[in-house]
């Protein structure tokens, strides 16, 4: 998993760069090859969210959801993007589902 770290932590250095798109790339290419590597995903999410991309925020935010199911914040971050693009319904949903996921964590 070290190569995927490194992979990771080059584009987190783009992005810290300002170099949002090259980012990007570099994160599609890296869930590529590591598709199991879930803050990937969710840094990739938030990289359209910073680049106004929310289409592509939610296409990558909702692959997060689905790798884990578990993830409140995967959930918390859709409700933000789903907000953005002005579907008051489906972020209030995506806000409920972090919500339950967040208790059932606090329950354990």
């Amino acid at each position: 998993m070290t190569s995927a770290r490194n992979a990771y932590e080059n584009a987190v250095d783009l992005i810290a760069k300002g170099e949002k798109e090259r980012a990007a790339e570099a994160l599609e290419a890296m869930i590529s090859v590591y598709p199991d590597f879930a803050d990937a995903y969710e840094t990739l999410g938030m990289v359209f969210y910073k680049l106004n991309r929310y289409d592509d925020a939610i296409v990558w935010t909702d692959k997060l959801a689905k790798l884990r199911p578990d993830y409140a914040m995967a959930h918390t971050n859709l409700s933000v993007f789903y907000m953005k693009k002005g579907d008051k319904i489906k972020a209030e949903e995506e806000k409920a589902l972090a919500t339950v996921l967040s208790f059932g964590k606090a329950k354990k």
